[in-house]
């Protein structure tokens, strides 16, 4: 079941969609001896009310955007494989230089030069499609970082649209690039 839950909280559109991802994490947690007796329950408020800033804050509802909820959430109980895990020291510098690194446009390209290869890949692995890119140390309490890229339309690859890191509304540290926060601006700029 942990195979079948890494591929699709990596690709949900091929493995039945974003409602198969709380299904997975829920039989996983089930499966999870607890001697309390007690349950993890899958949706719980705080990363609700984090997706629904995000989802609202992008050009468009993307899955991969929620996706990454998802991940972090089984990061956090050990069942979210990474692809790598950054060392402490690398972790840090990123969750603590990123946030001012992303006050200018950037891409994907960009984030993979100076960070390296992700930790996980939500979405589509083609460079230049929407996705977003999850980094994480070993330590399971640290904070989860995300990338948060648009398709990449003009630009060589995928446009970064935000940073954040952290799992909570107002524990959380975000960071939209200007193209993000333009992006952020024309839904409402729609209705006016």
């Amino acid at each position: 079941m942990l195979d079948e839950f890494n591929a699709a909280v990596r690709c949900p559109e091929a493995h039945g969609g974003l409602a198969s991802l709380p299904l997975f994490l829920d039989a996983l947690a089930e499966n999870e001896a607890r001697a309390d007796g007690a349950r993890w329950i899958v949706d719980d408020n705080a990363r609700l009310n984090m997706t629904a800033l995000l989802r609202y804050c992008f050009p468009q509802p993307e899955i991969h955007v929620v996706a990454a909820e998802y991940g972090a959430a089984a990061h956090r109980r050990g069942w979210l494989r990474l692809d790598r895990a950054l060392r402490a020291p690398d972790f840090t510098s990123l969750v603590e230089t990123a946030e001012d690194w992303a006050e200018t446009d950037r891409t994907f390209d960009d984030v993979l030069r100076v960070h390296g290869r992700p930790s996980v890949i939500f979405g589509d692995q083609d460079p230049c499609s929407a996705k977003t890119l999850g980094y994480a140390s070993g330590d399971r309490t640290a904070p989860f970082a995300v990338f948060h890229f648009g398709a990449a339309g003009d630009a060589p690859s995928a446009r970064l649209l935000a940073f954040r890191s952290g799992d909570h509304m107002f524990g959380s540290s975000i960071a939209f690039t200007p193209f993000g926060d333009a992006a952020a601006d024309e839904p409402e700029r729609r209705q006016l």
